[in-house]
């Protein structure tokens, strides 16, 4: 164990060393002395280990205890007069409430990832710290060498059964950070799986003056886009060279493909419950000939191979295009601008359900691992109940409606983000957060009673809406679009999780050590994909491609899936 920890600290210090001039020159919040703003008695240790009390999570400690941390911080906050990052609403919550004590070893305006690295390898881990989604191996090679504290007894006594609760709402995500059934890792887990839907947005005005025609097929897509070239000139789909777009318009063939430009692909089991890659199976083939044609009927530019996201944009806003596969919040990245360069209230995109070629359903909706990262303890740690306290009071706090807060509380505590900002490593996430949010916000919305917006995120969301429906003030096309009316997008993606047409990644967890060693994957088939569209090559020609994918580092990515993932 002494022997693997060393080797780990040797092989992070190495790696690190290039970045620890970069890392040290991010600004970081100065942190008082550890302990120092304790009452503590006399010869009292408050970091060694203390008795939990007994009784129900928020029964406080009869004695101070001190927790160190650390975090990511952004110039922006803003803070009550004389709070800052180490006295604000939430540590004082923590030292009123459960009388833990919180002080940050760093908190760094930028590349946290960096310097927590640099933390590791100097080995000096704070009690507490979060390991971001984007550094998932680093959470294994810790667990390996021993640096982390074994959660589970204090996760099963002492966190709240809301938090708990999570694990119903996704059994999974957990069990990623499980290791011979000891828990390792708390999930900070994810707004929702409503978030992932992509949907068919289509420009309103051009969508009614046609007669709002319903869109069950591929053949009615097709047709309305005919419809929008012949009458406002163009083209019919909105498409860039990355691709991400286009493929997200796959599952109108049972095809489900990921982001392939960022080597990030959708995986599933085949007949003989073998994992692989969307791209593997036949479906793929039949998105690849629709694609084709396509092109050659106009509906995608010609112009797509040299546009990148911004130009594609630009032939949104400046109404060159009036279909477009994308994500929830299109009211935010496209609809403000949109309606302004139009000078047309009406101008902006509604979400429609993706169709299918028989269109007797929806296109599934494609679930993606959308876990935020996990927070950890360091193997020395000595009162991990503490953390769950935290986390417990936290989620009671954001996301209960038994927390009964008045609008002043709300604001004091979460204005501005405060519930993320100021709790950094601790902030966790309610995986049922926006499905909640929607129900709550469009009760409210259809009824006029808003006694049950129990969030800032809800009340955000209802205001900003109604900006939207009563003075058409732009600010609130993002909520409106999201989630202001039944068929919003968030109502959209409700309906197919309503009726089961959504379909789950298998690769629910970090990605496997191995797909470093495969490299780039990607690139291949975005060039070759591309060829194809364009007739300069025929659909058949595809198969040559993905042997060459499988032999250029796809064949270990799909093993090491297999091993991890499917026990294949």
């Amino acid at each position: 164990m002494v022997k693997t920890r060393k080797m780990l600290v040797m092989v992070l210090a190495l790696v690190l060393a290039s970045a620890m001039m970069l890392a040290a020159c991010q600004g970081d919040a100065p942190a008082p002395a550890p302990g120092s703003a304790i009452d503590a008695p006399a010869g009292h240790n408050p970091r060694a280990f203390q008795p939990v009390p007994e009784g129900p999570w928020n029964t406080p400690y009869e004695l101070p205890v001190h927790v160190t941390a650390v975090a990511s911080h952004a110039s922006n906050w803003h803070y009550e007069d004389g709070d800052d990052i180490h006295n604000n609403p939430w540590i004082r919550l923590y030292q009123d409430e459960l009388n833990i004590h919180v002080t940050w070893d760093w908190v760094v305006i930028d590349n946290y990832d960096h310097r927590l690295n640099m933390t590791v390898a100097a080995g000096m881990l704070p009690d507490v710290f979060m390991i971001d989604r984007t550094t998932p191996l680093l959470f294994n090679q810790l667990q390996e060498a021993g640096m982390l504290l074994d959660l589970t007894d204090a996760y099963n006594a002492y966190t709240s059964e809301r938090v708990r609760s999570a694990e119903l709402a996704d059994p999974l995500t957990i069990q990623g950070y499980t290791v011979d059934g000891r828990i390792y890792g708390i999930p900070r887990y994810y707004y929702g799986q409503i978030d992932q839907p992509w949907h068919l947005w289509v420009r309103k005005d051009w969508y009614e003056a046609a007669g709002s025609p319903e869109i069950r097929t591929v053949e009615d897509f097709e047709n309305l886009a005919h419809h929008f070239m012949s009458e406002y000139g163009g083209y019919g789909l909105s498409v860039h060279r990355e691709l991400q777009w286009l493929f997200r318009t796959a599952p109108m063939f049972d095809a489900y493909v990921g982001n392939i430009f960022n080597n990030q692909y959708f995986w599933m089991p085949d007949e003989t419950g073998r994992i692989k890659p969307g791209i593997a199976f036949p479906e793929f083939l039949t998105a690849l000939e629709y694609w084709q044609r396509w092109f050659a009927e106009g509906i995608i530019s010609p112009d797509f191979v040299t546009m990148d996201e911004q130009r594609a944009g630009e032939d949104i806003v400046n109404g060159r295009v009036g279909i477009q596969c994308w994500w929830q919040w299109w009211g935010w990245m496209w609809g403000m601008n949109t309606v302004a360069m139009q000078q047309n209230d009406d101008a902006y995109f509604i979400p429609l359900n993706l169709p299918t070629v028989a269109g007797d359903r929806p296109a599934k909706g494609q679930i993606f691992y959308p876990n935020m990262g996990v927070i950890a303890a360091s193997a020395d740690f000595q009162n991990p109940a503490a953390l769950m306290k935290i986390l417990s009071i936290l989620d009671h706090m954001v996301y209960s409606p038994d927390a009964n807060l008045t609008p002043e509380e709300l604001h004091y505590y979460m204005a501005d983000g405060r519930e993320h900002a100021m709790t950094g490593t601790f902030s966790r996430i309610d995986p049922l957060t926006d499905m909640i949010q929607f129900q709550h916000v469009n009760h409210a919305l259809q009824t006029g009673d808003t006694s049950q917006l129990f969030t800032t995120g809800m009340q955000m969301k209802y205001n900003d809406s109604v900006m939207w429906i009563n003075d058409k003030n732009p600010t609130g096309l993002g909520s409106y679009l999201q989630q202001g009316f039944p068929e919003s997008a968030y109502g959209r993606s409700q309906h197919l999780f309503d009726n089961g047409w959504v379909i789950t990644t298998a690769l629910w967890g970090p990605e496997p050590v191995e797909f470093s060693e495969a490299g780039s994957t990607g690139d291949i088939i975005i060039e070759e994909v591309m060829q194809i569209i364009m007739g300069n090559k025929p659909v058949s020609h595809f198969e040559i491609v993905l042997e060459q994918w499988y032999a250029q580092g796809g064949q270990i990515k799909e093993d090491a899936v297999n091993k991890l993932y499917g026990g294949n």
